[in-house]
C-alpha cells in the first residue's frame, strides 16, 4: 500500500495552488483506496470494527473534496479558459455522471461499513469485500484519469491561469 500513481514522482512545486490542491486530494483518495483494499484483503477475521467505522467517516469528506475541486476549479478552468478540443465536453459530462454514481455507491458502502463496524452481521464479509473492491477499483480508475489526463493538461496552462 503505497498510494503511488502515474506522474506523482515529480511532486508538487507550490507554484500552482489549484493543481497542488487537486494532487493532494487525489493522494488522500489513493491512501483511502489502499486502506479499503487492506480491509477487503483481511476480511472476515482480521478487521477491527472500529476500523470500519473510521473508514466510513473518512470516505465522504475525501470524496467531496476531490469532486469539489473538479467541479469548482478544474472544470471551469478547462471550459472557460481553453479552446475545447473535440470530445472534451463529452468527457467532462461523463466525469460529472461518474461523480454522481461514485457518491451514490459511496453512500451504500458507508452504510455497509457502519453496519459491519457495529457488528450487525450484515452485510456478509463476502458482500462487504465485493462492495469495497468495486468502490476502490472505480475510484482508482478515476484517479488514474486525473493523473494521466487532467493534471498533464492543467500543467500545460500558464501558472497565472491556475491560481485559486
Amino acid at each position: 500500500m503505497d498510494a503511488k500513481l502515474p506522474g506523482w514522482d515529480r511532486g508538487t512545486t507550490g507554484a500552482n495552488p489549484a493543481l497542488d490542491r487537486l494532487e493532494y486530494a487525489l493522494r488522500d483518495q489513493a491512501v483511502l483506496c489502499d486502506a479499503l483494499e487492506s480491509v477487503a484483503d483481511r476480511l472476515p477475521d482480521k478487521v477491527a470494527q472500529g476500523e470500519c467505522l473510521h473508514l466510513r467517516r473518512a470516505i465522504p469528506p475525501i470524496l467531496t473534496t476531490v469532486h469539489r475541486l473538479e467541479e469548482d476549479i478544474i472544470f471551469p478552468l478547462m471550459t472557460e479558459r481553453w479552446r475545447m478540443p473535440p470530445g472534451l465536453p463529452e468527457i467532462l459530462d461523463q466525469i460529472r455522471y461518474e461523480q454522481i454514481e461514485e457518491e451514490c455507491y459511496a453512500e451504500e458502502l458507508c452504510e455497509a461499513l457502519r453496519a459491519y463496524g457495529r457488528g450487525l452481521g450484515k452485510p456478509s464479509p463476502d458482500t462487504l469485500g465485493y462492495m469495497l473492491r468495486g468502490y476502490f477499483d472505480c475510484a482508482r480508475r478515476r484517479i488514474r484519469f486525473d493523473c494521466t489526463v487532467l493534471i498533464p493538461m492543467l500543467s500545460a496552462v500558464p501558472i497565472a491561469v491556475l491560481t485559486v
